[in-house]
Parts: structure tokens; C-alpha cells; sequence
């Protein structure tokens, strides 16, 4: 009877293939969510290297490290693992994350997603050198052994649901006793779940305004107040560029305003300047739509 029962408790202590999946889902709506908020309010890494150079980042990916490694400081856990009441712990004896561990979980988790999206957005902008597409095949190649570990671990056949787990030697698994914290760090970490319905809410937001401006008013928006960095309105012919003001190559359009531009003027000026040379409203490469013509 003691076996059975001992049994019973190791099957209900180990979460459901639904329950991770839902768990990796919130981890992975943290950057994106964070990076178009802090697109919106305009917070950027910006600074001078040189005449020529020029860094200018985004803020997203230190926060989410900062999130991250204070769930699994705290909690044992991803964000996304906390939320569903899960736990990290070594396959075979249990134990919690060491300080050293967390340092590496918190970079694998904010780094590994990073990367991806940089490089896919360079591919899909055709900038992409051969290494970086090397490295986005690796990337390719880990989602189709990471579809094939979720399927064992579905069938009970892996004690971990993902490569980087089984490598780790580590597991998900609900915790025996609720973890150990102050009121304070209780009532900070609670707030952060909150957050979580925050990043959903924006997530559909976007994803929404994506919608709207793809299938909603053909009108374009009204200029912004006049910044230095903003052409005139624009009066250009039809056909011709508002920056070149010359006939428009690769037709470029962007999506938030609707204005077309030359493909290799509109990525230069995006370097400098986030935002549409025209109507002055933040833009990335990620609004760019390449115009195809057909004879």
C-alpha cells in the first residue's frame, strides 16, 4: 500500500506536456511584449562609439534576464514555471538550482530566444551572412529534436521534455512544500504574475494594431509635430521617393503610415532614425513591407 501510494504521488508530481507548453508560451511573450512597450515610450540603448559607429538597442532583452533570474534566485523557476507552479530540479536527486546554475538558466532563457529573432529579422531583410544562416539552421534543427523529446516525454519514455533539460540534467516538477519567502519578495513576485495578464493584454493589443493596419483605413495618419529628423510633408510626385526624391527602387512601403520608399534609402535612415522619415511615428524593419510588381 505504501508503494502504491508512493507511486501515486511521484505520477501527480510530474506537470502535463499542456501545462509546460503553457508555461514556455508566457516565457517566450516576455521579450516581444516588453519590446514593443519600450519601442512605444522610446527607451533605447543610445550611444557613440565613433564618428561611423553608432550603438543603439533595445532595452528588452536586460530587463527580461533581470525577471528571469529573479524567479528562478527566488522560486526555482522560469517566469513562465512560477506561474504554473512549477520547479526545477536535478533529474535524479532532486535538488534545487545552484547560484551557478541560475546565472546560466537566466542567460540560456533571455539569449537563445534574442538571437533567433535577431537573425531571423536580418534573413528576412536579406542581410543575413552565411554563418548566421548556419546558425538559424541549428536553431531549426533544435525545434524539430525538441518536437521529438516532447513526444517521448508524452509517452513517458524521457524524464525531461527538452534537449537543453535532458543536457542539463534537470526536470520540471511541482514542489513538495510551497518555497520559502519573505512578504516582501511575496508581494514583489506576485505583482510580476500580475504582469503576466499585462504582457497577454499587450501581445493582443499588437497583434490587433498589426490587424488594423493591414485591413483598416486606406487614409494615412496625420505627421506628428515637426522633430529634426522628419522630412517635409510630403509633396513628391507619385513614383518618386520622399528621401532620394528620386524614382522609387524596390518599393518599400511602411505599414504604420503607408508611405513608399526606396528599399536601400528607407533601411539607411533606419539606422539613425527609428521613425517614418514623413508622418515622424516610430517604426523598425519589422513594419517595412516589401512592394512586389508584376507585369
Amino acid at each position: 500500500m505504501a508503494e502504491g501510494a508512493n507511486v501515486r504521488q511521484n505520477l501527480q508530481n510530474i506537470p502535463s506536456i499542456f501545462e509546460i507548453s503553457a508555461a514556455e508560451t508566457l516565457d517566450n511573450l516576455i521579450y516581444p511584449a516588453l519590446s514593443k512597450l519600450f519601442d512605444y515610450l522610446g527607451l533605447r540603448v543610445d550611444f557613440k562609439l565613433s564618428d561611423t559607429k553608432r550603438i543603439r538597442e533595445e532595452i528588452s532583452p536586460i530587463i527580461t534576464w533581470i525577471l528571469q533570474y529573479m524567479y528562478l534566485r527566488k522560486r526555482g523557476s522560469s517566469f513562465g514555471e512560477s506561474f504554473y507552479g512549477l520547479q526545477r530540479t536535478h533529474t535524479k536527486t532532486g535538488e534545487l538550482l545552484t547560484r551557478q546554475q541560475e546565472l546560466i538558466y537566466a542567460s540560456v532563457l533571455t539569449l537563445l530566444p534574442y538571437i533567433e529573432r535577431k537573425l531571423q529579422t536580418r534573413a528576412q531583410n536579406h542581410e543575413a551572412s552565411q554563418w548566421e544562416e548556419y546558425v538559424l539552421k541549428l536553431f531549426n534543427a533544435y525545434k524539430a529534436s525538441k518536437a521529438i523529446h516532447t513526444f517521448l516525454y508524452l509517452i513517458k519514455y524521457a524524464g525531461s521534455h527538452s534537449p537543453i533539460f535532458r543536457a542539463l540534467r534537470l526536470t520540471l516538477r511541482y514542489p513538495a512544500q510551497p518555497p520559502k519567502e519573505d512578504k516582501a519578495t511575496y508581494i514583489v513576485l506576485k505583482l510580476l504574475e500580475v504582469l503576466a495578464f499585462f504582457l497577454q493584454f499587450i501581445q493582443w493589443w499588437y497583434s490587433n494594431d498589426q490587424r488594423r493596419k493591414v485591413g483598416g483605413t486606406l487614409v494615412n495618419p496625420e505627421p506628428l509635430e515637426e522633430q529634426p529628423d522628419m522630412l517635409k510633408k510630403c509633396n513628391t510626385p507619385k513614383g518618386e521617393c520622399p528621401i532620394c526624391l528620386m524614382k522609387i527602387d524596390n518599393p518599400t512601403a511602411c505599414s504604420v503610415s503607408g508611405y513608399v520608399y526606396c528599399w536601400k534609402c528607407i533601411i539607411t535612415r533606419l539606422k539613425n532614425h527609428p521613425t517614418c522619415p514623413v508622418t515622424g511615428y516610430a517604426i523598425s524593419m519589422d513594419d517595412l513591407i516589401r512592394i512586389y510588381e508584376t507585369n
